[in-house]
Order: C-alpha cells, then sequence, then structure tokens
C-alpha cells in the first residue's frame, strides 16, 4: 500500500511529500479547494508550520488533515 514517508515545507506553502514508491509530490497549498472550510487556515497563513503524517494522511496539530487519497485525486484531475 502506498504511504506518506515523509512531508517538509518549501517556500513557506508547499507540501514536499515523499511516498514509499520514491516518488515525490509538490502539493501548493494554496490551491487547496475552496470547498472544504477546513483548509482555510492554511490558505489564510503566510507561512506553514511543519505537518506531521500518520502515512495516510498529512496533518497539522489541532488543525486540518489532507488524506493521500485526495491528493493523488486532485492530481488525477489536473491531468
Amino acid at each position: 500500500m502506498l504511504q506518506i514517508t515523509r512531508v517538509d515545507i518549501v517556500d513557506g506553502q508547499t507540501l514536499d511529500i515523499e511516498l514509499s514508491n520514491g516518488h515525490l509530490i509538490l502539493f501548493d497549498t494554496r490551491h487547496l479547494p475552496k470547498t472544504n472550510h477546513s483548509y482555510d487556515v492554511l490558505r489564510d497563513l503566510e507561512v506553514l508550520p511543519r505537518p506531521g503524517t500518520d502515512g495516510q494522511n498529512i496533518f497539522w496539530r489541532d488543525g486540518p488533515r489532507i488524506a493521500l487519497e485526495e491528493i493523488l485525486q486532485w492530481l488525477s484531475i489536473q491531468q
């Protein structure tokens, strides 16, 4: 099963996500769906705090979670 092995922040707003298959995803959080208001707090920050991961989710303490499945869906829509 595909998992997130590491997640960091690049340039204050971009997630640098490393997957268990060796692929990297650079995801700009300013492009998070505006329909999910739990992401508003992330879009409003100039510099994101470093997130954590449990392998299937990226999360911030007392903040939102972004599932790997969601990220992969968003990437497939953008093609």
